[in-house]
C-alpha cells in the first residue's frame, strides 16, 4: 500500500522515479516528438512510429497471454474463440463495407485508448488503497465525458464528424456546430462539479485519495487535448502512439517481471528473462509483421533512410489483392489486441493483481 499523509495516500505503479518518467513526463515528451516530426519529417514518420511502437505493443499482448502458460490456461476459450470470430469479421468488413469497418475500428481504438488510461488509474488506486467502492464508476464516467468532449469539440475531430455529416447529405450550419461545441463544454463542466462532489464526499467520510492518479490523468489529457487542437493528424498520431504504446509495453514487462519474482512463471521464448531479450523480440516481431503483410522495411527509416523495399514475402499479383490482405492483417491484429485487453487487466481480479 501507499504512504499515507492525512487524506492522501501516495502509491506508485512501479516506483517514484519510473512513474514520473513514464506516466507523468512521457506525454509531454511525446508531444514534443510529434511537433518535431511535423516540422522536420514527412508523413511516413507516422508509419515509422507504428512500426517501432504500435506493432511491438501488440506483441506484448501476445506474450502476456498466449506466451504465459497460466494465462493461456485461464483464458484459453476466449483466446481460441476470439480469433476465429474476429478475423473472418475483419475480412468481410474489409471486403464489403471497408469504410464502415474502418470507422468501427477507429471508434474501438478510441475506446481502447480510454480504457487503458482508466485501467492505469485503477492500478494507482489499487497500489495506494484509495478510492471508494464507486470511484471506479465515477472515473470511467470522467473518461467518457472528457474524451467525448474532445472528440466533439476539438478542431481535429470536428472536421471529421462534420465531413461525415456532409457525406451523408446532412447539412449542418456553422452556428449549429458552435452550439454543439458549447453544449459539450457545458456537459463537461457540469460533470466536473459532480466528480469533485464525489471526491469531497469521499474525503468527508474519512476516505483517502492517491494524488499520483490525478497527476497521471492530467498528464494524459494534456497530451490528448493539446494535440487535438493542433491542425495535424501527424502530431496527434505520433504523440498518442508513443504515449499509449510505450506505457503499455512497460506495463506488460513489469507484469511479467512481477509474476516471475512472485510465482517463478516465465513466458515462452523468455526463459532467459531480461528486458533486453523482451525488447529485441518485440522488434523482431515488428520486422516479421512488416514483411508478412508486404510493407517492406522502409517504414523503419522515419523517411530519412530509404531502405530498399525488398523481401515482400507474399505476392498476390495485383495491388488490389495485396492491399486487401495488408488491411486485413493490420486490422485483425489491432482488433485482437483490443479484444484481449478487454478482459486481461481487471484490477479487481486477484490473479491479475499478482502481476501488478
Amino acid at each position: 500500500m501507499g504512504n499515507s499523509m492525512g487524506s492522501l495516500s501516495v502509491g506508485y505503479i512501479r516506483n517514484p522515479r519510473a512513474d514520473f518518467v513514464w506516466f507523468v513526463a512521457l506525454p509531454f515528451v511525446a508531444v514534443a516528438i510529434g511537433l518535431g516530426f511535423h516540422s522536420f519529417l514527412p508523413y511516413v514518420a507516422a508509419a515509422s512510429v507504428a512500426a517501432w511502437v504500435t506493432i511491438p505493443h501488440h506483441y506484448a499482448t501476445w506474450i502476456r497471454t498466449y506466451g504465459l502458460s497460466d494465462e493461456w490456461k485461464r483464458w484459453r476459450t476466449r483466446l481460441e474463440v476470439g480469433p476465429l470470430l474476429l478475423i473472418p469479421t475483419v475480412m468481410l468488413g474489409a471486403a464489403f463495407v471497408p469504410l464502415t469497418a474502418a470507422l468501427v475500428l477507429m471508434m474501438w481504438d478510441h475506446q481502447h485508448s480510454v480504457m487503458q488510461q482508466h485501467g492505469l488509474a485503477r492500478v494507482y488506486d489499487f497500489k495506494a488503497g484509495t478510492g471508494s467502492p464507486v470511484t471506479g464508476r465515477f472515473d470511467l464516467a470522467l473518461h467518457g465525458v472528457l474524451y467525448g468532449n474532445m472528440l466533439v469539440a476539438a478542431p481535429l475531430w470536428s472536421e471529421l464528424w462534420i465531413a461525415g455529416l456532409y457525406a451523408w447529405d446532412l447539412t449542418i450550419r456553422p452556428e449549429t456546430v458552435v452550439r454543439i461545441h458549447e453544449a459539450s463544454w457545458a456537459v463537461t463542466a457540469a460533470f466536473a462539479v459532480v466528480y469533485l462532489g464525489h471526491l469531497v464526499w469521499w474525503l468527508s467520510r474519512g476516505g483517502r485519495l492517491n494524488p499520483m492518479k490525478y497527476v497521471f490523468l492530467l498528464s494524459s489529457y494534456s497530451l490528448w487535448y493539446y494535440v487535438s487542437w493542433q491542425d495535424s493528424f501527424l502530431v496527434y498520431t505520433v504523440a498518442h502512439r508513443i504515449m499509449h504504446g510505450v506505457q503499455y509495453i512497460l506495463m506488460v514487462w513489469w507484469y511479467l517481471d512481477n509474476k516471475a519474482r512472485r510465482t517463478g512463471q516465465r513466458p515462452r521464448l523468455l526463459a532467459h528473462f531480461n528486458v533486453g531479450r523482451f525488447l529485441v523480440l518485440g522488434i523482431v516481431y515488428a520486422l516479421v509483421f512488416q514483411l508478412a503483410f508486404g510493407a517492406g522495411l522502409a517504414d523503419f527509416g522515419f523517411g530519412l533512410v530509404d531502405f530498399e523495399p525488398y523481401g515482400k514475402l507474399l505476392d498476390f499479383g495485383d495491388e488490389g489483392t495485396r492491399g486487401f490482405y495488408a488491411a486485413t492483417a493490420v486490422n485483425a491484429a489491432a482488433a485482437l489486441h483490443y479484444y484481449v485487453d478487454s478482459f486481461i487487466w481487471k484490477t479487481r481480479d486477484a490473479r491479475t493483481r499478482e502481476g501488478l
